[in-house]
């Protein structure tokens, strides 16, 4: 039998053949580059902050040692529009509700607008410190060169990748 976990750049596949552009993309970065999704979570700040399939959250991390290092929150946004750009409106409680999430977890902050769930990937970062964003950049891609571009950008436009 195979080895099932075996993949072209050691990254172990979904096998529920779900997930989406974004995740797979993720993947290109290659091992060690962890992330998992936030399929459902809450919080209660005011109201209460719910990501669903439309808004998923992503959180990326690396292990270094035995430790867990978060490195990133990115919230993915389906498709912009009028009230997903909402999500940099830094006065709104699930604005106020992810940043202190990501300040818990002592990480950067990402809001990503995809273009109907595909790529282009827009970046937007949160500052962490005084909440506010800051467009770092757009990710695309052809077929042929993902892998390449994808970790380009992670390197060279968010700084999370050597």
């Amino acid at each position: 039998m195979a080895n099932v976990y075996n993949t072209a750049n050691g990254v172990k596949p979904r096998y529920d053949n779900g997930g989406t552009e974004f995740g797979a993309m993720h993947r290109d970065l290659g091992p060690g580059y962890y992330m998992f999704d936030i399929d459902r979570m809450s919080a209660i700040i005011e109201t209460q902050l719910e990501w669903r399939r439309q808004n998923q959250g992503f959180i990326e991390y690396r292990i270094v040692k035995d430790n867990v290092i978060f490195t990133a929150l990115l919230e993915l946004k389906g498709h912009k529009t009028k009230w997903s750009l909402e999500a940099l409106n830094n006065k709104t409680a699930n604005s106020r509700a992810r940043l202190a999430m990501a300040q818990a977890l002592k990480c950067r902050l990402f809001i990503v607008f995809a273009t109907y769930g595909k790529q282009p990937f827009e970046f937007w970062e949160i500052d962490t410190t005084n909440s506010e964003s800051k467009l770092i950049g757009t990710l695309s891609y052809s077929n042929g060169d993902r892998m390449e571009q994808v970790r380009r950008f992670w390197r060279d436009c968010l700084g999370l990748y050597k």
